[in-house]
């Protein structure tokens, strides 16, 4: 069950970096909690895109995947699907990327605007469509898959330049994170890495199922080295809720500027250090 805490709001969100790692991989998942306040409603998104949930251009390779009808990807070939929606509380909503989307029960995915007791808590600013997971039974882990596979097949033939690209790069807002939430990230059937609610909780001292406070409304990124690089998402959850919005994903063939050397040293400087305790 959700619960609703009143806390203070913590004014900026210090980037935090995490280096997880699971034992089929040698190096580490990079990530960092925090973007910026989204202008449409839907309260937090990346800062690779624009506040608005838009983009400006596909071939500077990010996609974003936000429930919502209005902001689907026009030059994007692609059918917004409503088959997840929830009667009477799903206007203006729909899948809206040309993604392919499983969940391991029919009940299990639900797309929806505004919470429900019980059901489940709209992320904390968040007046748009929103996906959720709910367990078909209530302590058995059940999924959804998100699957970018036939899309990073196809996308060359719409933007050239992307043309083989992998994602290498992925955000997320996690909604009121509970302990029993995780998101797995997959190449193929190999689970590359993984970041559970209990994690992120820990890490910034959030309080499980807080519907307001910046600590349990997350706007997370990942950053994927060569080696990582996922083509298929699962969202896992065994109590109510798992509720998330705003996919980002970006791929390894868009223009990505240099770092600086002094940059690229500080960060492989503090994923050093991070990189113990969260190793599996």
């Amino acid at each position: 069950m959700k619960i609703l805490k009143h806390k203070n709001k913590l004014a900026v969100f210090t980037t935090t970096l995490i280096a997880l790692a699971v034992s089929q991989t040698v190096g580490a998942a990079v990530i960092t909690f925090g973007g910026q306040t989204a202008t449409d409603g839907s309260g937090k998104t990346s800062s690779e895109i624009n506040a608005d949930n838009t983009i400006n251009d596909i071939s500077d390779g990010f996609f974003v995947e936000t429930f919502d009808r209005a902001t689907a990807i026009d030059s994007l070939p692609l059918t917004p699907d409503d088959s997840y929606n929830v009667a009477g509380a799903s206007s203006g909503c729909a899948i809206n990327s040309p993604l392919d989307v499983t969940a391991s029960d029919a009940s299990v995915l639900n797309v929806r605007k505004g919470s429900s007791r019980n059901v489940a808590a709209a992320p904390a600013g968040d007046n748009s469509c929103y996906a959720y997971t709910t367990p078909s039974t209530v302590g058995v882990d059940s999924f959804v898959d998100i699957d970018y596979t036939n899309f990073l097949n196809s996308i060359g033939s719409t933007a050239p330049s992307l043309a083989g690209s992998s994602v290498n790069y992925l955000g997320f807002y996690w909604g009121s994170v509970d302990t029993y939430n995780s998101f797995e990230f997959y190449s193929n059937d190999i689970l590359v890495s993984r970041i559970t609610g209990a994690e992120l909780l820990a890490e910034l001292n959030g309080t499980a199922g807080d519907q307001e406070a910046d600590s349990s409304n997350v706007y997370v990124n990942i950053a994927f080295d060569a080696s990582e690089a996922f083509n298929r998402l699962r969202v896992v959850s065994s109590g109510i809720a798992g509720e998330f919005d705003n996919i980002v994903v970006g791929l390894d063939k868009r223009d990505v500027p240099a770092p600086t050397n002094l940059a690229i040293l500080g960060l492989g400087l503090l994923g050093l250090g991070m990189s113990k305790r969260f190793k599996k």
